[in-house]
This record gives C-alpha cells, sequence and structure tokens, in this order.
C-alpha cells in the first residue's frame, strides 16, 4: 500500500513505508492512503508503526529514497484529501452594507440636562432611547436607529416643556403666596 504523507501542508507522494521511513517520517506525522476517509497520525498505522520500530542500515536507507515512479497515464489513482489542519473553504460573512451617512441625532446631552435640571422621569426615558441610537445604527439597524431618535426627542421635550410648566406653576404660586401674605 502507498501512503501519501503531508508536509508543508501539502500532500506529498504516494510512497512506499520503506520510503516513508527513509524518509525520516516520524509518529506524529500525517498520512492518507487509498481508502482512509481522512489523514491519520502515522503511528495509528500498524504497518508503518512496526516499520517505524525496526531498525534500518544506511545501505537501505539509500536505496529506498529512490524518487517513486510517477503513474501511467493507464492508471487511475484517486487524489489524497487536503491535509486536516487546512479549513475547508467557508463562504465569507455577510458584512452589512456600508452606510456612509452619519447616525441620526440621540439627544442623550439634551436628555440628560432635562433629567437633571427639569423633569427626571421624563428625562430618563428619553436617556434610555438616547443610548440606543448609536448601537442600533452601527448594527445596520438604521430604521429602528431613527425611531430610538425619535423618541429621545419627543421624551425630552416632553421633559423640558413640563419642567418649564411646573417651573412656571411654582413661580406663580410662590408670587401668590408672596402678594397674599402681604395683604393681610
Amino acid at each position: 500500500m502507498k501512503f501519501y504523507v503531508a508536509e508543508n501542508e501539502k500532500p506529498v507522494g504516494p510512497f512506499e513505508i520503506s520510503q516513508l521511513v527513509a524518509r525520516g517520517l516520524k509518529g506524529s506525522d500525517l498520512v492518507w492512503a487509498e481508502g482512509y476517509e481522512t489523514w491519520v497520525r502515522a503511528d495509528s498505522v500498524y504497518e508503518i508503526k512496526e516499520a517505524l520500530a525496526a531498525p534500518t542500515t544506511q545501505a537501505d536507507a539509500y536505496r529506498e529514497t529512490a524518487i517513486p515512479q510517477l503513474p501511467n497515464e493507464n492508471t487511475t489513482s484517486l487524489c489524497p484529501p487536503p491535509p486536516p489542519y487546512q479549513q475547508p473553504y467557508q463562504q465569507p460573512l455577510q458584512q452589512p452594507q456600508q452606510n456612509y451617512m452619519a447616525p441620526p441625532k440621540s439627544w442623550l446631552v439634551e436628555s440628560i440636562l432635562v433629567t437633571l435640571l427639569c423633569c427626571l422621569p421624563f428625562g430618563i426615558v428619553g436617556i434610555i432611547n438616547a443610548a440606543n441610537v448609536n448601537s442600533q445604527w452601527s448594527a445596520g439597524r438604521y430604521d429602528e436607529a431613527e425611531k430610538s431618535s425619535a423618541n429621545a426627542k419627543r421624551w425630552t421635550i416632553i421633559g423640558a416643556i413640563s419642567g418649564f410648566v411646573v417651573g412656571i406653576i411654582y413661580i406663580g404660586l410662590m408670587v401668590f403666596a408672596a402678594v397674599s401674605g402681604n395683604l393681610e
């Protein structure tokens, strides 16, 4: 039986077992022969393991290093499979289409200011929506990013208006209390 050996990530051969031993085959080298499904370690093949264990003379090694005969045109031989450490061809992952437009405004700074200065609940909702804008845009979910931007804007404006209205009402009540306290 003739074996191929994996050298420099390419199959080389076919060789007789004695030729493999003369070439300096090690037990950890990968070999393949017709009928094998995959590449195997050389020391897992009984015949090769026995040949590796047997001592050889220098004359035998010289005689066995002859270049192997190329197959005739009339003979058919199976080509060995690629070595097992080569990755099978995989289609590259589809990259999301590059969008050269700028992402929509996130409204993050405005939402934080509204939260601190005007209206805590509406500002927090604005911050949550604003924080999602850039991550959704980067992930290629452009429609969701636009929607989050619109929601952040809406909640920021609602928070600012409600804070302004509450402030006006508070100032009005203070003025009313001051005026009514002086009249008595």
